[in-house]
């Protein structure tokens, strides 16, 4: 018998304060940048920003809740709890804990944060599965991943404030003993640390973040411009590993889910995979982009289409940079 690690289902929150292209291309114009062009290549038509008293937290629960509803599944059946964010409300208690608490999930004993950036909920599935299958003590997990980048972004970044979103997601796993194996199946990686100072949050350091002589803007987001052109060969060369690892040929993947950072640069992977684009899930369009939630916004727009067999190919990229594929069998 196989220990399977299963999607059971998902669940988002998206803020209610809708902002179109037009504020950007209007705002921008008055400090002398045109933003038109990448917000065209990203593919972005609106995103939404959270109220004044929201937050990463707030917003996760919003998504476990939604998960929660949709499953009819009562929070005492959760055995794990991980809070995944690279704009954490807290540092101390774990924002699961507090999420435990706020749920009611008084049997979650398992409950702790992961920052991987916007990898984090790929590598929160793959890390999960992995202790899931080891423990027969822990049969239902939640995933929970956050994004507050408004409370962070610098309002003159001519490519964070107009193309990322804030927004949550959340997915619940539940291991189940099968003769077939499905499921989370396997993962594959790739690092190239040389980009490590392209993106700071907070760009002083947290040492100095509440020294009086530092900057407000220093305290937030850095984006440092830099060649995007990297990513296309690499997703595609290690969904290629991860495809061949597995022995699954490229056509019996359904849906490809991918990082809704750059709509042109998930299509030119699929181009060089020889991938149609009907397999293809894009969301970024609608929310923005969501960093750590959005491949699993993805998986949502998705959730009741999905066939009866067939596999999911995940794959996103974090700052610094590294990046992830998730190979997942229905």
């Amino acid at each position: 018998m196989e220990r399977n690690i299963l999607i059971r289902g998902t669940g988002t929150y998206t803020p209610k304060n809708e902002v179109g292209n037009e504020f950007f291309e209007e705002y921008f114009r008055r400090l002398g940048v045109d933003v038109h062009g990448i917000m065209k290549h990203l593919n972005r038509r609106k995103r939404f920003f959270a109220d004044r008293d929201e937050s990463s937290l707030s917003m996760g629960y919003e998504a476990a809740k939604n998960v929660l509803e949709k499953m009819k599944l009562d929070p005492r059946e959760l055995d794990m709890i991980i809070f995944i964010s690279d704009t954490p409300e807290y540092n101390v208690p774990t924002n699961a804990l507090k999420l435990c608490q706020m749920l009611g999930a008084d049997n979650a004993h398992r409950v702790f944060d992961m920052n991987c950036n916007c990898i984090g909920m790929l590598l929160g599935l793959d890390i999960a599965a992995g202790y899931m299958q080891k423990r027969k003590t822990v049969k239902k997990a939640m995933l929970v991943g956050s994004m507050h980048v408004s409370s962070v972004v610098k309002y003159k970044d001519s490519v964070v404030y107009p193309t990322f979103g804030d927004s949550a997601a959340a997915v619940v796993l539940e291991a189940v003993e099968e003769e077939e194996k499905r499921g989370i199946l396997s993962s594959e990686y790739f690092t190239d640390s040389s980009y490590h100072d392209t993106i700071v949050l907070p760009e002083c350091g947290h040492s100095k973040e509440l020294l009086y002589e530092v900057p407000k803007e220093n305290r937030r987001m850095a984006w440092n411009p830099f060649d995007f052109g990297f990513l296309s060969d690499n997703w595609a060369k290690i969904i290629r590993t991860l495809l061949a690892d597995n022995a699954v040929d490229i056509e019996e993947v359904k849906y490809f889910l991918f990082s809704q950072f750059s709509d042109a640069d998930n299509l030119l992977t699929l181009e060089k995979l020889g991938v149609s684009r009907d397999k293809y899930v894009f969301v970024g369009d609608k929310y923005g982009y969501t960093g750590v939630s959005s491949p699993i916004m993805a998986l949502n727009e998705v959730w009741n289409e999905l066939p009866q067999e067939g596999y999911l190919l995940f794959c996103s990229v974090a700052a610094g940079y590294s990046m992830n594929a998730v190979l997942y069998k229905i």
